[in-house]
């Protein structure tokens, strides 16, 4: 690839052509990703509350501060929840047909498959749960693992699924016509 001010100009003119020619996002879509955007950043937060020493939202008794290996593990996720938020974003500004397609693309299938494998096997037990279907009273711990934290990992996982969806659709480029002419 060339590295001359003239190529360095084609680029952004490419990026442009490519971003008129996609419509915008719709009003839905827009809401989603806002919805999106949000549950990152909540999640963001609440990691940080962790990292700093916060209790509430974890096991009894147990504490970020004092597992070294979760306190790093929640120092990384901090700043990945931040860049989902962007990518929530992405999927429906202008800005984010900037960025290559499947680029895009692989960020948000990667951020909603991993939040449905996350939660899937704890919708199993809630599913089991609320059908009072389950042998043992589910613990404090367990209650709020089944009943809050793995059902918000899955609605993560269905906005991103829903984002990626759209986004993919809404930036399809049609194919060629047959003869060679667009």
């Amino acid at each position: 690839m060339e590295s001359t001010p003239a190529a360095e100009h084609r680029i952004p003119a490419r990026a442009t052509e490519r971003a008129r020619r996609i419509p915008p996002a719709a009003a839905w879509q827009r809401r989603t990703a806002f919805t999106a955007c949000a549950w990152m950043v909540v999640f963001a937060a609440f990691h940080t509350y962790w990292a700093l020493g916060g209790t509430f939202g974890l096991p009894p008794g147990e504490s970020l501060v004092d597992n070294t290996p979760l306190f790093v593990i929640d120092l990384i996720a901090i700043p990945m929840n931040l860049g989902g938020a962007a990518l929530a974003l992405a999927l429906v500004q202008l800005w984010g047909l900037y960025f290559p397609r499947r680029l895009v693309l692989s960020g948000a299938w990667g951020c909603a498959l991993l939040m449905v494998f996350h939660a899937a096997p704890a919708m199993v037990d809630l599913v089991v749960f609320l059908a009072g279907q389950r042998d043992k009273p589910l613990t404090g711990e367990d209650r709020f693992s089944v009943l809050v934290y793995e059902p918000y990992w899955m609605l993560g996982g269905l906005l991103f699924t829903v984002l990626a969806l759209a986004f993919q659709r809404r930036t399809r480029q049609p194919a060629p016509a047959p003869d060679g002419s667009d």
